[in-house]
């Protein structure tokens, strides 16, 4: 893992940590609100292609009035399930790394985009730990949208805000991370 990277170090740098999100964890706490949305939402869009079925009597190639209802069940489709495929994906293709100067998200998706911040320069940092040990740490201040959205499988949200500060989401051993980099800012 630590090879993906090596290009990308500063002069001096050294890898001291690198980790992968914990695949296993689909879920975060917003799926509180999304998930029943979600259905809501589904649920909605199914009614909306049976009204149309019950309403017009449709002969030959004639799907103007399902659009509407054919985007909205797209949308329901994405927001029930698909989105978690997506974070599936994602975590596959996420590598975060803490050096001796700086905390780096490396994410090799469609493209590769890579995300850092010198340590030293890191106005805060954060962590939420559950009980096994496996936790989110952030780096900095993130946007609310990206706060809100983050780790959903629909980020693309928060991205119109601009890019957030990095983020290490569902990884194993969190406070380690959380304490190496709080010595490393101490020094």
């Amino acid at each position: 893992m630590k090879e993906l990277l090596n290009n990308e170090l500063l002069k001096d740098e050294q890898i001291l940590w690198c980790g992968q999100p914990e695949t296993s964890i689909l879920f975060s706490k917003a799926d509180i609100f999304l998930v029943p949305f979600s259905l809501l939402w589904g649920g909605m869009a199914f009614f909306g292609i049976g009204s149309t079925l019950l309403k017009h009597n449709l002969k030959g190639n004639q799907a103007l009035p399902f659009l509407p209802a054919i985007i909205f069940l797209v949308v329901a489709c994405y927001i029930t399930f698909g989105r978690f495929i997506l974070k599936a994906y994602k975590k596959k293709r996420t590598y975060y790394f803490v050096t001796n100067k700086r905390v780096i998200t490396l994410t090799d998706m469609f493209n590769r985009t890579i995300q850092a911040e010198f340590i030293d320069r890191t106005p805060s940092i954060n962590k939420t730990v559950n009980s096994q040990g496996v936790g989110t740490v952030s780096f900095g201040n993130s946007n609310p949208a990206m706060a809100m959205y983050g780790n959903t499988g629909m980020d693309f949200f928060g991205s119109y805000y601009g890019p957030s500060s990095p983020i290490f989401y569902d990884i194993k051993d969190a406070n380690r991370v959380y304490d190496m980099v709080n010595d490393i800012r101490k020094s």
